[in-house]
């Protein structure tokens, strides 16, 4: 019969080898992920955006400062007085209309016709704004393009009272237009019109061939791109959704928006004389095939994994659990009381569990053989042995042979050694309690403490610090034998050891009609912990698990219920957390005696010092 598996056993070797490789292989390739999608994607996206804003601001810049000198231009016509005294000397009849012409013309094209970042240039008089002056580098019909697209802008620019830049983008072509003033009296005279020359305006700038570039000047239904138009419809309403997002409260701001394939980017800036609107658009597949290569690199990664993480499954469970499965259901007919188990069938995959299945064949015929012939001797042998030990383990033993060491020691100069020895000699002489007392006097207790608080301090030094305030009048009070070292055991333990460092105190003092023993340490007690304590010390629990603190568990609870057993319950041991570390104190009364029964009584007067008379019961 198979025994069952008791609780808090551990877990089978093909669970925990099969936990093992899954997290091996799950976590690393799990935190890749999260590295690759989370932090590396995101700085591609990151940096990628980075350098869109970056050139769309450049963009920004050098179009603007192109703009801006072609509007320096148009306002220099009006300081050198040209246009202004051809135009008095036409108005006072000083010359005719053809020499007119022939001033204006020929100052419109040495101040612009010969500059090619202009195509065209017009001016016309206020009064009569049908009869253009005009000269350009185009061969075309310009006066039909002019009436068609230019004019209404024109005439209505001239029929403001300012002498401002006017910046108008019209059917992809680019004006500026201002009204020309008199420099003495500020009357108006005439309207400039200027067509700025695109390639130009462009000219210069290093564009990555990803992007789609464009802008528009105060009013986003008109714009210049810069391959002239966007060819996929995608790309037309991302922006169309750029321009609708246009804000002329928004100055040197980034607005986004993107569909499945496109990305755009709108900024705007406000100069003087125009507010200003660029805008870049780019298919994020490409912009981003970084992160289309990083894709097919994990999908390739898996395809790679995945076949090599089932291999290796097949291999731990052919080579490992199957043998182990064969060789543990074996030990378990062997626990069934089957002696002489084999193991047998297929052979074992490796050399490593051939030969434990052969040693165990060969263990099994000899576990057979012992039970069989050899068990009641050998029994009969080793407890004479056990028996020959013990006798040889006594106290009497001991204390010699801590002599002997504490001798040798002192013969080699080696006082630490020698203090150590003595300390533990004291500790055996109060834990073996050879003379079976009950009680004894504090100071008898205190030695004990005292050696336990110096091997403890020369095993942990300066990690911990020990303090004592002992009220000398109580040195003669008679408590239970070993109740102080465990307190002490349990505030090293538990409670300066387990913050690296800390302090401890042991004080003795009178409080009424009490004796308070208190012992404080440097630590903290959660609630579940003090809750458990105060159950152990009330006998609530019973029994303790097997655990490490077991000992110092049972220690307390002794301490405890010696106490009370012999003073009532009335007194014992209480153990709390206050302001940052533990207390632990211990009650008894003051005024007791023990009777000739062992039993103890209370007196109506203290003892106040050794070989006094006590007073009565």
């Amino acid at each position: 019969m198979l025994l069952p598996i008791k609780k808090g056993q551990p877990i089978s070797l093909k669970k925990a080898l099969l936990v093992v490789t899954v997290i091996c292989w799950t976590v690393p390739i799990i935190v890749f992920m999260i590295f690759l999608f989370s932090y590396y994607r995101n700085n591609v996206i990151q940096k990628t955006e980075a350098l869109m804003e970056e050139s769309l601001k450049n963009y920004t810049s050098f179009h603007s400062q192109k703009l801006n000198e072609a509007i320096e231009s148009s306002k220099k016509i009006s300081y050198d007085l040209v246009l202004e005294k051809a135009w008095r000397r036409y108005k006072n009849g000083e010359i005719s209309d053809a020499g007119f012409y022939k001033e204006v013309i020929g100052n419109l094209k040495s101040k612009y016709i010969n500059d090619n970042r202009f195509l065209m240039t017009t001016f016309y008089l206020s009064e009569n704004t049908d009869k253009l002056y005009y000269a350009t580098r185009e061969q075309a019909s310009y006066i039909q393009i002019y009436t068609r697209d230019v004019k209404r802008y024109a005439e209505a620019i001239t029929s403001e009272n300012s002498s401002d830049a006017n910046v108008k983008i019209i059917n992809g072509r680019i004006y500026i237009i201002r009204n020309l003033y008199t420099t003495r009296n500020y009357t108006k005279f005439g309207t400039l019109v200027l067509e700025l020359n695109k390639e130009k305006l462009f000219d210069g700038i290093n564009i990555m061939k990803e992007y789609d570039l464009g802008f528009f000047v105060d009013d986003p239904g008109e714009m210049v791109l810069y391959n002239d138009e966007l060819k996929e419809q995608d790309e037309k309403t991302v922006l169309k959704e750029l321009k609708c997002k246009f804000n002329w409260k928004n100055n040197r701001k980034m607005v986004k928006t993107e569909d499945k394939i496109y990305q755009g980017i709108l900024y705007q800036q406000k100069f003087d004389d125009y507010y200003y609107g660029a805008v870049l658009i780019a298919n994020k597949d490409v912009i981003f095939s970084e992160i289309r290569v990083m894709n097919s690199l994990i999908l390739f990664n898996i395809l790679i994994i995945v076949p090599v993480f089932i291999y290796m499954l097949y291999f731990i469970s052919h080579n490992i659990t199957k043998p182990m499965e064969r060789m543990v259901k074996a030990a378990k007919n062997i626990e069934g009381g089957r002696f002489g188990w084999q193991i047998k069938g297929n052979a074992m995959p490796n050399q490593e569990f051939t030969y434990l299945s052969d040693a165990f064949n060969r263990m099994s015929s000899e576990v057979k053989y012992l039970f069989d012939y050899a068990y009641k001797e050998q029994l009969a042998r080793k407890e004479a042995k056990i028996l020959a030990l013990q006798s040889q383990i006594n106290p009497h033993f001991l204390n010699n042979t801590l002599e002997m060491m504490n001798w040798q020691a002192r013969m080699a100069g080696d006082d630490a050694v020698s203090k150590m020895i003595e300390a533990l000699a004291v500790l055996l002489n109060q834990s073996m309690g050879r003379e079976n007392r009950k009680l004894i006097s504090l100071a008898e207790e205190l030695k004990g403490a005292d050696a336990y608080i110096y091997i403890t301090s020369m095993r942990f030094g300066d990690r911990i610090h020990f303090d004592k305030d002992i009220d000398e009048n109580l040195m003669q009070i008679q408590l239970p034998q070993l109740i102080l070292q465990p307190l002490l055991e349990n505030a090293v333990v538990h409670g300066a050891y387990t913050v690296k460092g800390g302090a401890i105190n042991l004080s003795v003092y009178q409080e009424e009609e009490k004796v308070i023993l208190k012992i404080t340490n440097t630590g903290n007690l959660s609630d579940e912990e003090e809750r458990k304590i105060k159950a152990l010390l009330e006998n609530n629990n019973t029994k303790l698990p097997e655990t490490k603190e077991r000992h110092n568990s049972l220690g307390i609870r002794n301490v405890n219920e010696r106490i009370k057993l012999i003073f009532g319950d009335n007194y014992g041991l209480s153990i709390h957390t206050e302001k940052g570390v533990v207390i632990s104190a211990i009650t008894m009364p003051c005024n007791w005696e023990e009777d000739d029964n062992g039993k103890t009584a209370q007196i109506s007067e203290k003892p106040e010092g050794l070989g006094e008379d006590k007073a009565e019961v």
